[in-house]
């Protein structure tokens, strides 16, 4: 008989990413984005028409801080999902919105990682100007700003571009954060070797 193979981050990270990407080639796969400037962060991001976040939760971890994290997602992503062992199902799914996405990550006979969706995400409404300007750099800001003919100089403080970003609509600013993190994403693809997604099966279903 095989030893159970304990399901770690990365195994389901691997298997998510290479699921996202079948789903959307041209859309960015962001590992460990930071949230609210570093009081939170999302395990992955997707970005293409929507900004979509991943909780990923292993064997090894725990729910401990499971509500501080869905606030920190719901400040900035427009649709959520956990991705999680078994073991956290039952507790996952009491705890957490209706609108977020259960996805179950399990490994299958031969050791591979498989996802199966358990309930879809839906559109979160909780969305706030705050959580979204803070997910741009400096330079990003500037050339959004700077776009919309809005006046800055080059050494205003980063949390003066923020709060001119924040008094954007909060449908253009979704547009410009996600427009603001693929342009970043591709900056740093291009200095990346295209990683081998040849191990892992990644298939929901």
């Amino acid at each position: 008989m095989q030893p159970t193979l304990c399901l770690l981050d990365k195994h389901i990270r691997e298997a998510l990413k290479a699921t996202l990407r079948k789903q959307d080639s041209t859309a960015a796969i962001i590992d460990v984005l930071p949230l609210m400037r570093g009081k939170g962060r999302a395990d992955l991001a997707f970005v293409n028409g929507e900004l979509c976040g991943f909780e990923i939760k292993s064997e090894a971890d725990s729910l401990v801080r499971l509500g501080m994290q869905t606030e920190n997602y719901e400040g900035v992503f427009e649709f959520n999902t956990i991705v999680a062992a078994p073991k956290h199902l039952e507790l996952a799914s009491s705890r957490l919105p209706s609108t977020w996405g259960i996805i179950e990550a399990f490994p299958d006979l031969g050791g591979r990682t498989k996802l199966a969706p358990r309930r879809p995400s839906q559109r979160n409404h909780n969305l706030t100007n705050r959580g979204l300007a803070r997910l741009l750099w400096k330079n990003e800001c500037l050339y959004i700003l700077r776009r919309m003919e809005i006046e800055t100089r080059p050494h205003t403080p980063v949390i003066e571009l923020w709060n001119l970003i924040e008094s954007l609509g909060t449908p253009l600013l979704c547009f410009e954060v996600r427009e603001a993190l693929k342009r970043r994403q591709a900056r740093v693809a291009a200095q990346q070797t295209p990683c081998d997604d040849s191990h892992t099966t990644g298939a929901i279903g």
